[in-house]
C-alpha cells in the first residue's frame, strides 16, 4: 500500500508539473520555398533561440498556405512577406487578421542587368534604349541575324513585362528575346559569360545569390508609372518585404516583438547572405546566418537586449 501510495503521489505530482509548464514552448516560423526567406528564418531561429531562450520550428509554407496560417495563429512569424503578392495584404493589415512590425528590405529591384566590366569597356550603355547602339556586342549562340537578351521563364509576370518592353522600345528589330526553362539557367548563362568576361545581356532581380556573387549593373529605365508600366515602359517597381506576426504574438512575446520591429536589412545584404549559402553549399541557411551575424554585428546588436547580443556572441564563438 505504500508503494502504491507514492506510485500515485508521483502520478498526481507530474500531472501538476504539467499543467503548469507544459511542454517546451516553441515559436513557429512559417517558411517560403525560396532562399533568402531560408536565410532570414536562420538569423531569426538563432537570435531567438540563443538570445531569448525560445525554441523555434520552422514550417515550409507556400504564400497560400502562410497567410492563412497567421491569420488562424498556427504560424507565429514570417520573415518575409513580400506584401504585393498578396492581393489581400493592405485589408488584411488593416483589418487586424495579422500585424506588420518591420520592412526587412524594400530595395529590391529586378530588370535587365550587364555585367560591370562591361560597362567599364562601354561606358555609353547606361539605359535599356541604349540598347539598340550596342546590339553587336550580343550574338545570338545559336545564330541568326539578331543579337540576344535573356529572360527568365515563360509565365513569369516580369517576362510578360519584358516581352511587351521589347516591343514597346522596338528592342526588337535587333534583338531576339530567349526565354529560359529556370531561375538556375538563367544564372548558368550568366555564369558563363561572367567566367570569360564575355558580354552578356538579361533579366535578373535582387535579391540573388548571383547578384551577390557578380558585380553587375541594372541599366537604367524610366521612372515607375503603373499605366506605363502595363505597356511594357519603365522600370520594375520595387516590393515592401516586410516581417509580418500573428495577432496574439505582440502581447504573448514582448521581447521578441521589440526585436522584430527593429530587424531591418538590404537586397544587397541578403544578396551576399544568397551567394555565401551558394558557395558553401549551405541548403539550410545556418551557415549564411552565422556570416551575417559575425560580419554585421554592428547592424543586428541594435535589434536586441544587451543580454540577448551577450548570448548570441557566446554562441557564435563557440561555433
Amino acid at each position: 500500500m505504500k508503494k502504491l501510495f507514492l506510485l500515485l503521489s508521483a502520478f498526481v505530482m507530474s500531472l501538476g508539473l504539467s499543467a503548469c509548464g507544459g511542454p517546451e514552448e516553441q515559436i513557429v516560423l512559417g517558411e517560403g520555398n525560396w532562399n533568402s526567406f531560408v536565410f532570414h528564418n536562420q538569423v531569426a531561429k538563432i537570435i531567438i533561440e540563443q538570445g531569448y531562450d525560445y525554441s523555434v520550428d520552422i514550417v515550409p509554407a507556400d504564400t497560400n498556405v502562410l497567410v492563412p496560417s497567421l491569420k488562424e495563429g498556427d504560424v507565429d512569424i514570417a520573415m518575409e512577406i513580400w506584401s504585393d503578392n498578396i492581393p489581400t495584404y493592405e485589408d488584411d493589415i488593416a483589418n487586424g487578421e495579422y500585424i506588420e512590425l518591420s520592412t526587412n528590405f524594400d530595395d529590391n529591384r529586378q530588370g535587365l542587368y550587364i555585367p560591370a566590366y562591361l560597362q567599364e569597356e562601354y561606358p555609353g550603355l547606361v539605359s535599356v534604349q541604349d540598347l539598340p547602339d550596342y546590339a553587336h556586342l550580343f550574338p545570338n549562340p545559336e545564330g541568326g541575324d539578331k543579337s540576344v537578351i535573356y529572360g527568365g521563364p515563360e509565365g513569369w509576370s516580369a517576362t510578360t513585362h519584358l516581352h511587351d518592353k521589347m516591343e514597346a522600345y522596338s528592342l526588337d528589330d535587333d534583338f531576339a528575346f530567349k526565354t529560359i526553362d529556370s531561375s538556375a539557367t538563367l544564372n548558368a548563362s550568366l555564369a558563363g559569360a561572367y567566367a570569360n568576361e564575355e558580354p552578356w545581356v538579361g533579366y535578373n532581380w535582387e535579391p540573388t545569390w548571383a547578384l551577390g556573387m557578380y558585380d553587375m549593373v541594372l541599366l537604367e529605365d524610366s521612372a515607375y508609372n503603373a499605366d506605363d508600366f502595363a505597356d511594357g515602359v519603365g522600370s520594375f517597381p520595387s516590393v515592401d518585404v516586410n516581417v509580418v506576426v500573428n495577432t496574439d504574438f505582440a502581447d504573448s512575446y514582448p521581447e521578441l516583438n521589440a526585436f522584430l520591429s527593429d530587424y531591418e536589412t538590404t537586397s544587397a545584404i541578403t544578396s551576399e547572405a544568397l551567394a555565401y549559402m551558394q558557395d558553401n553549399d549551405d541548403d539550410t541557411g545556418e551557415l549564411a546566418a552565422i556570416y551575417f551575424l559575425t560580419n554585421y554585428e554592428n547592424l543586428w546588436s541594435e535589434w536586441v537586449t544587451d543580454e540577448a547580443y551577450d548570448n548570441v556572441m557566446e554562441y557564435i564563438n563557440n561555433q
